[in-house]
């Protein structure tokens, strides 16, 4: 699979576009993906990092004919010009798998004229203000809903949405410990830029309060640092940083994130840090209050509402209260399990999934798969399978008319099998059952795998009216599964009808 990925970085929109894409990078790649970076050669642009993590890049210009200064994240670029260099840049290579785009800048116009690229389009978006022309839409936000994107979406586009697909390196994925009984280590970071000043006003907020160990992480890029570093002379408990390789140990140190509401949001609410939270961008605003209301971290405001005196009161309030940093902590943990990156991946790969006919060559996969303590427990024979008995049944399988067995490939292996039984009296029926190999729970694998199934027999069997299934009470994974795919429900039996 081949992904082409269009994000920008630059001193007015932070690098919070391309971090995130690097994330996703970085899980495609994990698949077998072959990531490729687009990226326009900004003040501030990222494209260092995305060399130094071992991604190919197309270097688009800073600046195009006719375009006004890009100062900020919402500004319509020259789309006409971008594409037009976009595909300049990648005149005679293959055409790829996908394109994704993260930019506030582009919209649906730039996406049409980009499928020329690529066979399908995948957009990250934050703000569902603009109309959109992809096949995945993924908005990682407590805002997102369906009713936000309505009108901007072309029909069939698949939407990731909710903070289940949050963007988050593997190191996100463990909680840390629980909140100590008071604050000793305190973390501030406000992206990698922090053009608006928030690290020095942290600072103001933060001296005197001396038994205080503070992280500040300010970031190569924030236009303060000289200022920064003066501040933070003689304060003995102050750790001044500017190259952090392994932030995700700095969190887990610490008691309290003082931060922006932008990608850094999930970080810390997949291990549960307690945050007080400044948004820095327009865009951050209504995400940062949703979090609030869900009792994920304490608000304070956007950035030019909170000085340093309330900051400081901030701090000084939570630094004693344990119940309420614990009830963050808890309640940031049940939000966000740090398993994001493998869901998105996974729908990249999903919509590339092939059926193939079972042989008698996947004897073994089938027999691991069919006896593994996940599948058997939700199985009308729990008992495990004997294989004497596998080797029997499935010769048996492979032989009859009124049965066939389906193996779905992803790009980096089998993810499931289907089965479809004709009713033994009534042709224009059949029933489906269902499993994944253990690893593919809950990466959205199921849904693709029956969509294709079902599509498969009804082209292979003709006259075939509907396709029942049973479900046993307590699978609340299959219930869910069928209920979505457009079966009625009655008691533990599915019907859809063709």
């Amino acid at each position: 699979m081949k992904v082409l990925i269009r994000a920008d970085a630059s001193l007015a929109i932070g690098s919070g576009h391309v971090m995130r894409c690097l994330t996703l990078a970085r899980g495609l790649q994990e698949r077998g993906a072959e990531v490729t970076f687009a990226c326009r050669e900004l003040p501030g642009h990222a494209l260092a990092q995305v060399t130094a993590a071992g991604f190919n890049h197309l270097a688009l210009p800073a600046h195009y004919p006719g375009e006004s200064p890009v100062n900020d994240i919402e500004h319509l670029i020259a789309w006409q010009a971008d594409l037009a260099a976009l595909q300049q840049l990648a005149a005679g290579m293959p055409t790829w798998d996908w394109l994704l785009l993260d930019h506030y800048g582009l919209d649906a116009q730039w996406q049409h004229g980009a499928r020329t690229l690529a066979h399908r389009i995948a957009v990250i978006d934050d703000l569902a203000n603009r109309p959109h022309d992809a096949d995945l839409l993924i908005d990682q936000n407590l805002t997102a809903n369906l009713a936000a994107y309505t009108g901007l979406l072309p029909a069939g586009c698949r939407c990731l949405l909710g903070p289940r697909y949050a963007l988050l390196r593997p190191e996100f994925a463990t909680p840390a410990a629980a909140p100590r009984p008071r604050v000793a280590r305190v973390l501030v970071n406000f992206g990698g830029v922090d053009a608006s000043g928030e690290t020095l006003k942290a600072m103001e907020a933060l001296e005197g309060l001396s038994e205080l160990t503070v992280d500040f992480v300010a970031g190569a890029a924030n236009p303060a640092w000289n200022a920064l570093q003066v501040r933070a002379q003689g304060q003995p408990n102050w750790h001044l940083h500017r190259h952090v390789t392994d932030f995700a140990t700095l969190m887990r140190q610490a008691d309290l994130f003082i931060g922006a509401g932008g990608g850094t949001s999930w970080e810390r609410a997949a291990l549960g840090l307690p945050t007080l939270c400044i948004a820095v961008a327009a865009n951050q605003v209504a995400n940062a209050q949703k979090l609030a209301e869900a009792g994920v971290h304490a608000y304070l405001g956007p950035a030019a509402k909170v000085g340093a005196a309330g900051l400081r009161q901030a701090v000084v309030a939570l630094i004693p209260d344990q119940a309420r940093r614990q009830g963050y902590a808890d309640r940031s943990r049940a939000l966000v399990d740090g398993q994001g990156v493998r869901r998105v991946a996974a729908a990249f790969a999903t919509a590339t999934l092939q059926l193939r006919l079972a042989t008698a060559a996947d004897d073994q996969l089938l027999f691991d798969g069919r006896n593994a303590e996940l599948v058997r427990r939700w199985s009308l024979n729990p008992e495990p399978i004997v294989w004497e008995a596998h080797l029997g049944w499935l010769a048996a399988t492979l032989a009859r008319s009124d049965r066939v067995l389906l193996i779905g490939e992803g790009a980096d292996g089998p993810v499931g099998v289907l089965r479809y039984d004709r009713h033994p009296t009534q042709s224009e029926r059949a029933e489906v059952s269902i499993y994944l190999f253990a690893g593919n729970e809950g990466m959205g694998w199921g849904a693709a795998l029956l969509a294709a199934g079902d599509a498969w027999v009804a082209s292979q069997w003709p006259g075939l009216k509907a396709i029942d299934a049973t479900v046993l009470p307590g699978n609340t994974a299959s219930l869910k599964l069928f209920q979505q795919a457009g079966y009625r429900q009655s008691g533990d039996r599915f019907e859809r009808t063709l």
